[in-house]
């Protein structure tokens, strides 16, 4: 019978060579994927507050038209592979997203003997930003698409924390594309580069006219496609093919579109903005659309997650300030936005969770935005804040089915 003591012994030693095992596995599998990693010509990585999605999409559609065998990845709830023949496949994501994810993605693209990989930054922490760019992705190329006030809690209470917090993924002795005009923060990205040894690209929109943005079926932003613009140059591929893997690249679930339905007896343009959650983003996007449309009604859809208390006085103010006739709310915080719009109290209109419609489905929603009015109206309707809520989903859901129809 053995001893308490050789019991113990026992016990530590399998402990010991367990651990053992398992660091050198750890290794053996890391310098594996390595081997992968540095067998893919171009890696980049792409980061910034807004437009991330659209620019990797972008950059892995001007890749493939070079004749690269690429895959691309975009992240959040809608997260996306990219595949060589151009199409979208589904992440296979279970449970909720963890930076691991793209070391699995990674191996797998470095299997199917990729030669190009454009990744989204999956991490808002710049911790894990960091570990992802300096560990993972290891990229050639970096972009910061912009920097803009969002995500507060983790990357900073100012512009020039939150691009601090965005440098860290910017490449050691590689290249860096930005399409941030500020020059204070340019000025934190570019002394980041400098101590990266990696060249700062600056893209500037007037590497593109009126005309080049007509072709996409999305509401292109200048910025954007600029980067694409100078990764096109980058890669010796002339911006006249560039521009038309630009606009055939698949839309992001998420990219923003003007929309044009019939509802009863209603015009509605409808223009999907959940996903643009910053003041200046928000700002100049209603500026663009309200000189489209400067005799539409004006109706904006608060679109409020318990997660996000920080946003509501934010964007309740900001649709006062813009002028907007009716401010409807969805999701929470309802009473909340009362209180801030105490003034024009007149013009909120509450349909989330503390009402009655907190589980109606998108006709009716509709139904209750635009009102008992019989008379034809030519109502222009931006949604804002975040993207889901039921009200919200349940809104999408019925406004793309009724465009399919109208289209048919």
């Amino acid at each position: 019978m053995a001893t308490p003591v050789a019991t113990f012994v026992t016990a530590f030693l399998l402990v010991l060579i367990g651990s053992y095992g398992y660091t050198a596995w750890s290794i053996i599998s890391y310098q594996k994927f390595l081997a992968r990693l540095r067998s893919i010509e171009w890696r980049i990585h792409v980061n910034g507050i807004r437009g991330k999605s659209t620019v990797t999409r972008y950059l892995a559609a001007i890749l493939r038209e070079a004749g690269y065998h690429t895959f691309g990845k975009t992240t959040g709830s809608a997260a996306r592979i990219l595949q060589p023949n151009g199409q979208d496949a589904d992440v296979g994501r279970k449970g909720f997203a963890n930076v691991n994810e793209q070391v699995r993605m990674i191996n797998e693209f470095g299997r199917q003997h990729a030669e190009a990989v454009v990744v989204e930054c999956m991490a808002i922490n710049p911790i894990y930003a960091k570990w992802l760019e300096d560990r993972v992705v290891k990229s050639d190329l970096g972009v910061i698409t912009n920097v803009r006030y969002d995500h507060a809690e983790y990357m900073g209470e100012t512009l020039e924390e939150i691009a601090g917090s965005l440098a860290h993924t910017i490449p050691r002795k590689g290249i860096i594309i930005t399409a941030e005009r500020e020059a204070s923060l340019l000025k934190i990205l570019a002394e980041e580069a400098n101590k990266k040894e990696t060249k700062l690209i600056v893209a500037e929109n007037n590497l593109v006219s009126d005309a080049d943005l007509i072709g996409f079926s999305h509401f292109a932003i200048e910025a954007n496609v600029a980067i694409g613009f100078c990764v096109a140059d980058l890669i010796g591929l002339n911006r006249e093919r560039a521009l038309g893997a630009m606009q055939n690249a698949a839309n992001d679930p998420g990219a923003f579109r003007i929309e044009r339905l019939k509802h009863r007896h209603h015009e509605v343009i409808w223009a999907n903005l959940f996903a643009v959650n910053d003041r200046e983003s928000f700002v100049n996007l209603c500026e663009i659309i309200f000189k489209q449309y400067p005799k539409h009604k004006k109706v904006v859809i608060l679109n409020n997650r318990l997660d996000r208390p920080a946003r509501v006085r934010l964007f309740t103010e900001l649709s006062i300030d813009l002028g907007f006739d009716q401010i409807v709310t969805f999701g929470d915080y309802e009473a909340e936005v009362s209180a801030v719009a105490a003034m024009q109290r007149d013009l909120i209109q509450s349909l989330g969770n503390s009402t009655a419609y907190s589980e109606a489905d998108g006709e009716a929603l509709l139904d209750q935005i635009l009102g008992p009015n019989h008379q034809p109206s030519n109502i222009l309707l931006i949604g804002t804040v975040n993207i889901h809520t039921r009200q919200a989903e349940n809104l999408m859901h019925y406004i793309e089915q009724e465009l399919q129809k109208q289209a048919a």
